[in-house]
């Protein structure tokens, strides 16, 4: 999958609302709508590019300690040691 098609996957899946809470899409969720087109390090990539680009916000959790340890493990943990846990589509 190519940034590009990545980036329209992103979009199309967080205008769902049977995926989304709020209007906020769950990286955990985005990793399993993506499964198996792209490794983990690639997701994590573009959703930094994407960011950066300034197309999506990435957002912590406000409990992100009280989600069960799968689903903490799904998150995007930057080298910073930041856990961003929530997409918001712009």
């Amino acid at each position: 999958m190519s940034y590009d098609e990545f980036k329209a996957l992103v979009r199309d899946l967080a205008q769902r609302d049977d995926l989304t809470a709020h209007g906020l899409l769950s990286i955990p969720t985005l990793r399993r709508e993506s499964a198996g087109q792209l490794s983990r390090a690639d997701i994590d990539a573009f959703l930094v590019q994407m960011h950066g680009e300034g197309v999506i916000h990435l957002l912590s959790h406000v409990e992100f300690d009280t989600l069960p340890a799968a689903v903490r493990r799904e998150a995007l943990h930057m080298p910073s040691g930041q856990e961003l846990y929530w997409i918001r589509s712009l």
